[in-house]
């Protein structure tokens, strides 16, 4: 059993819990509705937000943007220890395209209110994927894990 592989395995755990806290702060941020995204985004006298500028949608993006597509482009290279050449091609555009949505959908907002379903939309797929890409890397560590015992 290699020490790698053991790392892998928490560092995937560690990555899932902080998929659980993205869904949570998305859901207190931006809520799963259109109107509730349009809201925080174009703000709201009632809830007292400020309408978001595009230098600040852009200060507050470009960190996780970067920080985000590391840590994506670590995780699915992990595909690499595995026979799933075919498949992590697809996987991985499935997750960089929707993470690359999900990231660029509020500056659309912004300008045309009638596209926050694409925020919604991008951000399911994009955990969705996620979430089962690193299921599927949990499996395979330990199905790895258990053929080298």
């Amino acid at each position: 059993m290699k020490p790698a592989f053991i790392l892998i395995l928490f560092f995937l755990i560690l990555f899932t819990a902080e998929l659980g806290t993205a869904v949570y702060l998305y859901a207190v941020k931006y809520g799963f509705s259109e109107e509730s995204i349009v809201r925080y985004i174009h703000g709201s006298s009632e809830e007292f937000l400020q309408k978001k500028s595009f230098y600040g949608l852009l200060e507050l993006n470009l960190p996780h943007f970067t920080a985000v597509f590391l840590t994506l482009f670590f995780i699915m290279h992990i595909f690499y220890f595995f026979p799933l050449k075919k498949f992590y091609f697809f996987l991985s555009a499935v997750v960089f395209v929707s993470a690359f949505f999900n990231f660029s959908s509020p500056f659309l907002v912004l300008f045309y209110k009638e596209l926050s379903y694409l925020k919604l939309l991008s951000f399911f797929i994009f955990i969705s994927s996620v979430v089962f890409s690193i299921c599927l890397l949990i499996f395979l560590t330990l199905y790895k894990f258990s053929k080298k015992c």
